[in-house]
């Protein structure tokens, strides 16, 4: 298996972000030269990759940011054809499909790690894969935080990227799911399966829990907000219930008091990182099994929030800090 690099393909454009900043002022499009992928690699021709909101805070600066090299480059997760692969790769030409994390995927051209690699399924557009990898591997792993079925579970961001595929899984496992959106977001919230939808927006959340649940409480909340959000979350928690942080969209993660635990035995971790994940093939499955899902249930793909051609790269992540909902994509084959 495998193919010689085309001998069109001399250079490739990347993102990256020149030091901590607003995107506007620190990030750019540079130019280097593509070589010919090595033994296990492969190349591949970019047709979507999906901005995270992650980057956009590292990019500010935080906690996100410790520990990253500078000049950094952009994109971590996206799908393509693989045009060309290196002895050993197990992949050939015209393969099409996704991936994450990978570095510099904001680019026309990215040379990957085959065993990263994850077959896009037929009917699974480039976009929908390129929002994929990420959202649908954690998601998948958050199911294997606590036992859920039969359980009550809040979904914060249910309309989310993560909460969209995590809801789909939840209800598939036989858990009662109460997901959290804003204004008319909690009618997507609704079409996944959810069993209620609560509008934070116009709703106080923990009465809303307490009333759906008789007071009892839920099981466990599934939270990737961090501080502001962390009283809320152990407010609507039953005895011996469970809060997953999974990340820290605010910048900001709560300092845990364990008396604040000892009412009603409450459990608190936080989710994430390397020690989530057991072996680089369980990576790989969680991504092929977030395609899966997604072919199965599609409304669990988050829609594009945006799209913007690889020369305005700066513009999409500055479209972060707007929040706006979805994925938003560069593109790079999208004229300018």
């Amino acid at each position: 298996m495998g193919g010689r690099l085309d001998a069109t393909v001399g250079e490739r454009r990347v993102a990256r972000a020149l030091r901590p900043g607003a995107p506007l002022e620190v990030v750019e499009v540079g130019v280097e030269a593509v070589a010919e992928p090595g033994p296990g690699q492969a190349l591949v021709r970019v047709e979507a990759a999906a901005v995270n909101r992650s980057e956009g805070l590292a990019l500010r600066g935080g906690a996100y940011a410790e520990g990253l090299p500078f000049p950094c480059p952009l994109g971590y997760e996206g799908a393509g054809t693989v045009v060309a692969a290196g002895p050993g790769a197990g992949v050939e030409a015209g393969t099409r499909v996704c991936w994450a994390p990978v570095p510099g995927s904001c680019a026309d051209y990215l040379t990957v790690p085959a065993e990263l690699l994850v077959p896009v399924p037929g009917s699974l557009s480039a976009e929908e894969a390129a929002r994929l990898p990420s959202a649908g591997a954690t998601a998948l792993l958050l199911t294997r935080v606590w036992p859920l079925a039969g359980a009550t579970a809040v979904v914060w961001g249910a309309a989310g990227p993560v909460g969209r595929m995590l809801t789909v899984l939840l209800v598939e496992a036989g858990a009662e799911v109460i997901g959290i959106a804003g204004g008319e977001r909690v009618d997507a919230v609704r079409k996944l399966g959810a069993a209620h939808a609560i509008d934070r927006l116009g709703q106080d959340v923990a009465e809303a829990v307490a009333e759906h649940t008789g007071g009892r409480g839920a099981t466990v909340v599934f939270d990737p907000v961090g501080e502001p959000t962390y009283r809320t979350s152990l407010a609507m928690l039953g005895r011996r219930g469970c809060l997953v942080n999974y990340g820290e969209l605010s910048g900001e993660l709560p300092a845990v008091d364990l008396m604040d635990l000892m009412d009603k035995g409450l459990f608190v971790t936080k989710f994430g990182g390397g020690g989530a994940i057991d072996s680089l093939s369980d990576f790989r499955g969680l991504v092929a099994g977030a395609l899966e899902v997604a072919l199965r249930h599609p409304e669990a793909i988050s829609e594009v929030g945006g799209r913007f051609p690889l020369e305005q790269v700066a513009e999409a992540y500055d479209a972060l800090g707007a929040n706006q909902p979805g994925k938003i994509l560069v593109v790079p084959s999208q004229p300018n």
